[in-house]
């Protein structure tokens, strides 16, 4: 094949307008039908009933919002899935249901409402070993590594092997290393980075973290109990401290657990506790003084 580049003329174009996805809701009732018709099929070879939540504007990456992936997963009884291994990070929900997983060797035992992550290129595999049907809801940036066409995804990958490097004596090690080391040219920030430094940066680790709903709600609950002279927000953000980072980024897709409902609508107000899980973290707010904590239908909603 004979391809060569394009040169798209630019010349003199103006920036063009945001192209903002609709916002949607998908039902209690719909969620459960498709529940139901996963939980009918035979097991699959690799245990995984799952159907992915994709927005009717998502194209490549099927997302529920754009660059985030959503999928329903379900296992009946005694089931388990086969190991996978993948490059795409996820947010693990129980929205039915209990269960186990293991991620990178690290056992979680998981309960109704229970958040938990699973970082990139982690062995994991899911199950269940209740009498009941698990039910999660699994977020990841799948549909952005997907769209960047850069998603691998292995099913039941070996165990991971050390690396083994080749020998050096202290004075290779100490030829290979500049001796000027990074060089900051400014005091703005401006700076040199040496290449033993550029292809082997200090590692940062990212570990596998289990938010269990039942602490979760125990402080949510001392915060409504806090009454009407507090007038901050009642709302914790499920941290991982690995992103370093303060808030959650961008848009998200919001999971409803029972007692836990919110509208899309712009201005409009939460009615009852709610989580929000997004591209780095999750986030979990009570309901408003003075409302019930009963459990209303779970429901998920996208926003753009």
């Amino acid at each position: 094949m004979n391809e060569t580049v394009r040169f798209l003329d630019q010349s003199g174009a103006r920036p063009g307008t945001m192209d903002l996805w609709p916002a949607i809701v998908i039902p209690k009732e719909v969620i459960d039908a498709e529940v139901e018709r996963l939980a009918s099929l035979p097991r699959p070879a690799n245990g995984r009933r799952r159907s992915i939540i994709a927005h009717p504007r998502a194209q490549a990456g099927n997302g529920l919002a754009p660059g985030i992936e959503v999928a329903l997963d379900v296992l009946l009884p005694g089931e388990r899935t086969l190991p996978y291994r993948q490059n795409s990070t996820q947010v693990n929900f129980v929205i039915r249901g209990r269960g186990h997983s293991i991620v990178g060797g690290k056992r979680f035992d998981v309960n109704l409402y229970d958040v938990w992550n699973t970082p990139s290129m982690h062995i994991y595999w899911h199950g269940n070993d209740s009498k009941d049907v698990q039910v999660r809801l699994t977020y990841s940036n799948a549909a952005l590594l997907e769209l960047m066409n850069i998603h691998y995804v292995e099913e039941n990958p070996p165990p991971i092997e050390p690396v083994k490097h080749e020998e050096q004596s202290e004075d290779d090690k100490r030829r290979r290393i500049s001796p000027y080391g990074t060089i900051k040219l400014d005091e703005e920030g401006a700076s040199l980075m040496p290449y033993e430094v550029l292809i082997n940066p200090p590692a940062v680790e990212s570990k596998a973290l289990h938010w269990p709903w039942e602490q979760v709600k125990h402080h949510l609950d001392k915060l409504q109990a806090l009454g009407k002279d507090y007038i901050g927000r009642r709302l914790y953000m499920l941290y991982n401290p690995m992103t370093g980072r303060k808030s959650s980024t961008g848009r998200t897709a919001t999971p409803r657990p029972p007692s836990i409902t919110t509208s899309t609508a712009p201005g409009a107000r939460p009615s009852a506790a709610r989580c929000s899980s997004g591209r780095r973290a999750t986030s979990c707010s009570p309901p408003p003084v003075g409302r019930s904590t009963t459990t209303p239908p779970t429901t998920i909603s996208s926003t753009s």
